[in-house]
């Protein structure tokens, strides 16, 4: 049996913000005492153990460190299936289970920075911002002041950085965007990131590595440069029904480039970690050509859109990709952290073109937008 005492009671510690001596103080020991306990030089005896144990409100068994293998395991099966989305809709759709994981592992910071984006993404869909601004800072802190791991630190930042984001748009929540800037300024460039990086540390090794490197970073940049052209022209307002027609066009514009840069990528129209964003795409120029007036190009880009809908939901799970970066690899369904174990795009769609596109009651009466709804059935 492997025992974990040494590092518990020194992370507890610190959690509490105590020093070594304020807790030799209380427990009736030396510091020195302390300080062996955590570099595992020696151990307190059972009578002592179990005082420990009650001052940090743990069991014996937690302080130990016992049964951290097990536990381990039940950790880490928890993550993969946070991150890969593998739930269904009763636990859903932002996957509530985080809630019973961080109450039974509120020590762990990967449950903890999980369950912070849990609560952030619910925030933000709910309309429960401010309802859940204290426990999302308080998440935050803890894992500023004590998680050692840069990869959950930054995580961390990234996500109370979306949060106010919408708190800045909420009457009296103290937050303004200076707040976020400010924010802003200690996180790291894109040329600082790992799949940036990883391109560079490559180049003197073998022609595999280079190129896993490069395809690594080319899945990871061309979502940010269609959040970048999007964002560019204010398209993720959705208010395009007060734009301009200018506005509209300059809209129509920018997604024409970002749908050839799929093209150029994705000639084979397996898109990777990028599937809902083309098939957003194509949606999206759909409605801009008709507020334009061209019903016949929103026509062609609502039905690709539906097509690859319909591709989508009735891929396999894995499918070989074939084009110039990607050339034999492999997309899995059930890795992509877009996609939900009971979702359907072709649901999703469907009603984005019934009620949440700006279309006219004529043009969805029309026979050519009715088939293109009956694809997606």
């Amino acid at each position: 049996m492997n025992i974990y005492f040494s590092e518990n009671i020194k992370r507890f510690r610190k959690e509490r913000d105590l020093t070594q001596e304020a807790l030799a103080d209380f427990l009736g020991v030396s510091f020195q005492t302390i300080s062996k306990w955590e570099r595992g030089e020696s151990y307190p005896d059972l009578e002592l153990l179990a005082t420990i144990a009650d001052f940090f409100s743990v069991s014996t068994d937690a302080l130990l460190g016992v049964d951290k293998a097990k536990n381990e395991q039940e950790i880490l099966a928890l993550c993969e299936k946070f991150d890969k989305k593998q739930y269904a809709g009763s636990e859903g759709p932002f996957g509530y289970f985080m809630q019973d994981a961080y109450k039974k592992y509120p020590a762990d910071f990967r449950i903890a920075v999980r369950y912070m984006q849990y609560l952030q993404a619910i925030s933000d869909t709910h309309e429960k911002t401010m309802e859940n601004t204290n426990e999302i800072r308080a998440i935050y802190n803890r894992i500023q002041n004590y998680c050692t791991d840069d990869v959950i630190r930054i995580h961390a930042k990234y996500l109370i950085l979306h949060h106010y984001r919408s708190l800045a748009q909420v009457e009296n929540s103290q937050i303004g965007y200076e707040d976020i800037y400010q924010m802003l300024e200690t996180m790291p460039s894109v040329k600082e990131t790992k799949d940036y990086l990883l391109c560079y540390m490559h180049e003197f090794g073998d022609k595999e590595n280079i190129r896993s490197g490069c395809r690594n970073l080319i899945d990871k940049l061309i979502p940010c440069l269609d959040d970048a052209m999007k964002h560019y022209v204010l398209f993720a307002t959705r208010k395009r029904t007060v734009a301009t027609k200018e506005q509209i066009q300059e809209t129509a514009n920018a997604l024409e480039k970002i749908k050839a840069i799929y093209n150029i990528f994705y000639p084979d129209e397996v898109y990777g970690d990028c599937w809902r964003r083309a098939i957003y795409t194509y949606g999206d120029l759909g409605e801009a050509y008709h507020l334009l007036g061209n019903n016949e190009k929103s026509l062609q880009n609502f039905r690709k859109c539906a097509e690859l809908a319909k591709r989508f939901d009735t891929l396999p799970d894995e499918v070989k990709r074939h084009n110039l970066f990607f050339e034999g690899t492999v997309y899995r369904k059930s890795d992509d952290p877009s996609v939900y174990a009971d979702s359907s795009l072709c649901n999703l769609m469907r009603e984005f073109m019934l009620e949440i596109f700006s279309l006219s009651d004529e043009f969805k009466a029309t026979s050519e937008f009715k088939e293109i709804i009956h694809i997606m059935q």
